[in-house]
């Protein structure tokens, strides 16, 4: 089954704490920046607004709730007034709360997390957050060749591969993240056991082994999914650069009187160059269809 079959966007959200990785909407609590790579949302925090020009906000807001009262009094009867200051309390409310949240940094708001706690992946390690970032890179590596690619490959099906692939790699980091914490609680007890052999000494032991088994396992879960993302963007960008190769060698051929041997020799090997990159760039999108494709 292709992983179109079963669509899903993705969104990434990211502030000075965390970084969330949802099947879910997520947005921001302040002022946000906002992209689109294939088929993912990426939100960050935006500039928050200075002191001064959120003075100047509020001031010019305040100005116009109070013309606008003041005009519906003058129009309305006096039965009407309570209703209308009520209005306008209100409004004022809301505009200094809008102004003090644009003047601090934006957090990550998740509104569905209690509904869907299993659509959600969090990573709050500065080494985890590192490591999904640089995922999120190669991805979008990935997503610029797709244009080119789209003669060759299947632009719908490859962009919700990578969107499956980059949702599988936030589930390393996390379960990464939960053996690392087991691991640093368990090196806490290690100087404690001093003396004979215990049973609590032996069952430490064999829970560290464990856990030392589970981080090799997650470790290298991580590399061959970063491996394979590399090769793919690796292979389109090569592709991308011999196929515009072999279009200037065309258009030159076409320019010159005549050929000269290294030239006819050169236009084939950029040919054969470009049958070797076509050929990766199948193979790289098939291997990575056959570890990560249909999983959401």
């Amino acid at each position: 089954m292709s992983p179109s079959d079963h669509p899903f966007h993705l969104w990434i959200a990211t502030d000075a704490e965390t970084t969330t990785v949802a099947q879910c909407k997520l947005r921001m609590s302040g002022r946000t920046n906002s992209r689109r790579v294939g088929r993912i949302t990426i939100l960050s925090p935006g500039e928050p607004i200075s002191p001064k020009a959120a003075e100047k906000r509020i001031g010019f807001q305040l100005l116009l709730i109070a013309a606008g009262a003041s005009y519906l009094c003058c129009w309305g009867s006096q039965i009407h007034w309570g209703l209308i200051l009520a209005g306008a309390v209100i409004l004022t409310a809301f505009a200094l709360s809008a102004s003090a949240n644009a003047k601090k940094p934006s957090t990550v708001v998740t509104p569905s997390l209690h509904l869907h706690p299993d659509r959600h992946r969090i990573l709050v390690a500065h080494q985890d957050r590192r490591s999904f970032n640089d995922l999120l890179i190669l991805t979008e590596r990935i997503d610029k060749t797709l244009p080119a690619l789209a003669g060759l490959v299947d632009s719908k099906n490859a962009a919700a591969l990578v969107t499956q692939s980059l949702w599988e790699g936030a589930g390393f980091l996390v379960r990464r993240q939960e053996i690392r914490s087991v691991r640093e609680s368990l090196g806490r007890h290690e100087g404690h056991s001093i003396g004979a052999p215990s049973r609590s000494r032996l069952d430490l032991r064999s829970q560290q082994q464990r856990a030392d088994a589970l981080w090799d396992e997650a470790k290298k879960d991580l590399k061959r999914l970063k491996f394979h993302l590399t090769a793919t963007a690796e292979a389109g960008e090569a592709f991308i650069r011999d196929r515009e190769l072999d279009d200037t060698l065309q258009r030159t051929e076409e320019a010159l009187d005549r050929l000269s041997v290294d030239g006819s020799h050169a236009g084939a090997y950029a040919g054969e160059q470009l049958a070797d990159e076509t050929t990766a760039v199948l193979t790289a999108y098939r291997e990575l269809n056959d570890l990560y494709g249909g999983k959401s």
